[in-house]
């Protein structure tokens, strides 16, 4: 976040000159979302199962000329993670079902190409909620079993449509967490989260979050701030037709 914030402002220290505008917008993400442990799949006992999640949620943007930008995001994100434990001596297969929901924040920056966008940047995903199914006996303790965890997102888009100040938009993002889900209490080998019916593996592994998602987004010109023509700078809400 710090490194983010330097580039932010050298960013507008190289284009004082320039316009600066400002944006706003819904959007909402849609794509396979989950978490990642290498000991589950790894286990010839276990069916991993790639799932699907949903995002929604705001941005806000301030914009630099015509090709730099810096976002900050709030999306409420609904995640799940399933799998299958086989039943010892062809017993009965144990199906569980991990869900999590955050909040997500972002700060990213954008480069803008023509009709094109990438940008990348850190994401803090604060729980607000997460369960197991079946019931493991006691209640999960957010921030004890599971913890908020930062990831790195990278997407990229295109422009589909617009008209005076609304555009819409089209693009992809890649997000990974480079930590762990599970909190201190749940990496206690006598809980060994995510609890399943399986003992406890020799060696303790991360369950990192993931997403990769398909994203639609409402843009909502705000205004920018220009140079009049007697110098001085003034904040403006026309947008000009096009």
């Amino acid at each position: 976040m710090k490194k983010l914030g330097i580039l932010v402002i050298v960013l507008i220290s190289f284009q004082t000159n320039a316009q600066v505008w400002f944006e706003a917008a819904f959007k909402g993400a849609y794509g396979y979302a989950g978490f990642l442990n290498k000991n589950i799949m790894d286990d010839g006992r276990v069916n991993y199962k790639l799932n699907t999640g949903l995002s929604y949620g705001g941005r806000f943007g301030v914009n630099f000329g015509y090709y730099n930008g810096v976002s900050i995001e709030a999306l409420i994100a609904d995640n799940t993670q399933k799998f299958d434990v086989e039943g010892q001596n062809g017993g009965h297969t144990a199906n569980y079902d991990i869900n999590w929901k955050a909040l997500d924040l972002y700060l990213l920056y954008r480069f803008y190409g023509n009709k094109t966008f990438l940008e990348i940047g850190p994401k803090l995903s604060q729980l607000s909620s997460i369960s197991q199914s079946p019931y493991i006996g006691r209640e999960l303790v957010k921030g004890q079993d599971y913890k908020d965890y930062w990831s790195g997102a990278l997407g990229f888009g295109t422009y589909i449509f617009g008209v005076y100040n609304f555009s819409m938009m089209l693009g992809a993002r890649f997000e990974y967490c480079f930590g762990d889900l599970v909190g201190d209490q749940g990496k206690d080998p006598s809980v060994h989260l995510p609890l399943t019916t399986l003992p406890a593996y020799d060696t303790y592994k991360a369950s990192a979050p993931f997403s990769a998602k398909i994203c639609l987004e409402f843009n909502f010109g705000l205004g920018y701030f220009a140079k009049a023509a007697c110098g001085r700078r003034g904040f403006f809400f026309k947008y000009d037709s096009y």
